[in-house]
């Protein structure tokens, strides 16, 4: 899994990080490029109008949770808001995604790290993610929704899958699919690591 940046200080001398400036970039470029305000965007999202300002700034690490809602306000997939260029020129045609252009998002709190392979944006929307849990990776301490469908299947490892408070283990080859407005959560359910191929589909 990919190692989180090392921290620095921004001209308050605040610790910022790399990745987390990325993120909120991304952020803040979606609500600029929908025209809405800090404040609209965190009331749709549930979040105070001081959090989102830290997270647009790279001075608060946003949780998959958090990011969901996110993306919610914005009316964006959660792939929107990897961080990466809107538009990619590959030597090839449009319909496909080069290795050297996927897009990444860490969680080290939580263990996990997602790779965005389709980073196409056309309607319906089809995230398709390798996503890499390392033993004691979950995707949080409380289930969360968003919009959308998910299904996929166990790659490696074991994952411990929890859909609208109904458990299930899933081993390697297991697969699976839910409304993703259910609550939900997953960690690794193992001592090694774990990896799933998951898709998250949006009208």
């Amino acid at each position: 899994m990919a190692v989180r940046s090392a921290a620095k200080l921004d001209d308050n001398g605040l610790e910022t990080n790399d990745a987390d400036i990325a993120v909120g970039n991304r952020i803040r470029h979606l609500r600029k490029a929908r025209g809405r305000s800090l404040k609209e965007v965190a009331l749709r999202a549930g979040l105070s109008v001081g959090f989102l300002s830290q997270i647009e700034r790279g001075l608060s690490s946003v949780s998959i949770r958090v990011l969901a809602r996110l993306a919610d306000s914005l009316d964006a997939a959660i792939g929107d808001i990897f961080p990466g260029p809107d538009i990619v020129e590959t030597a090839g045609p449009p319909f496909v995604a080069r290795v050297a252009d996927r897009r990444h998002m860490d969680f080290p709190a939580k263990g996990m790290s997602k790779e965005l392979l389709t980073p196409f944006e056309l309607s319906p929307r089809i995230d398709i993610y390798i996503m890499t849990l390392a033993p004691g990776g979950s995707s949080g301490d409380q289930p969360f929704t968003h919009q959308g469908e998910e299904a996929g299947v166990v790659l490696e490892g074991g994952i411990e899958l929890v859909v609208d408070g109904r458990k299930a283990i899933l081993g390697k080859g297991d697969s699976f699919r839910f409304s993703s407005t259910l609550p939900h959560e997953y960690r690794n359910a193992g001592s090694g690591e774990a990896k799933a191929f998951w898709i998250n589909f949006r009208d």
